[in-house]
């Protein structure tokens, strides 16, 4: 059989390993997730183009800046939001039907000076193109089924 000593001097050569390859696997195991990609416009370029494609709506600080149920009957029955986008420089409004049904929805975003951009369709959620608004005051009017509501100008 093995004496003491070749069995000590096996495990404190396996302990060794273990710790020597211990940073090795931590420094394996972390994972950063990339990066958002940045917008692939800004300011005025981006008005008329899509939030979603151009990367504006996921950017850094894109956010809801006023939101309005829109009512009907006494029953919420959706909402309309005025979204911004810092980095792009632009708003654009987004209305969202109560539920899942399919809705008649319509959207439009309009500057102080009578600019709008708008969109139509049916589904449950639904975005205008954006419109430039950096320091301009903007408003978004949401419809769901025919009834409308309108947020106040931000």
């Amino acid at each position: 059989m093995f004496s003491r000593r070749i069995v000590s001097r096996i495990g404190v050569g396996l302990g060794a390993a273990a710790l020597a390859s211990a940073p090795v696997v931590a420094y394996a195991d972390c994972t950063h997730s990339p990066a958002k990609p940045p917008a692939s416009c800004s300011d005025r370029g981006c008005n008329g183009k899509d939030p979603q494609s151009t990367g504006c709506s996921v950017t850094f600080q894109a956010r809801s800046i006023r939101t309005t149920p829109i009512m009907s009957n006494g029953k919420q029955i959706g909402t309309v939001e005025l979204r911004w986008s810092p980095f792009c420089g632009n708003n654009w409004a987004r209305v969202t039907a109560v539920g899942s049904a399919t809705a008649t929805l319509s959207a439009t975003a309009t500057r102080h000076d009578g600019a709008k951009m708008t969109a139509g369709g049916k589904g449950t959620v639904l975005w205008t193109p954006m419109i430039f608004g950096r320091d301009l005051c903007v408003a978004a009017t949401g419809t769901v089924n025919g009834v409308s509501a309108t947020t106040p100008c931000a």
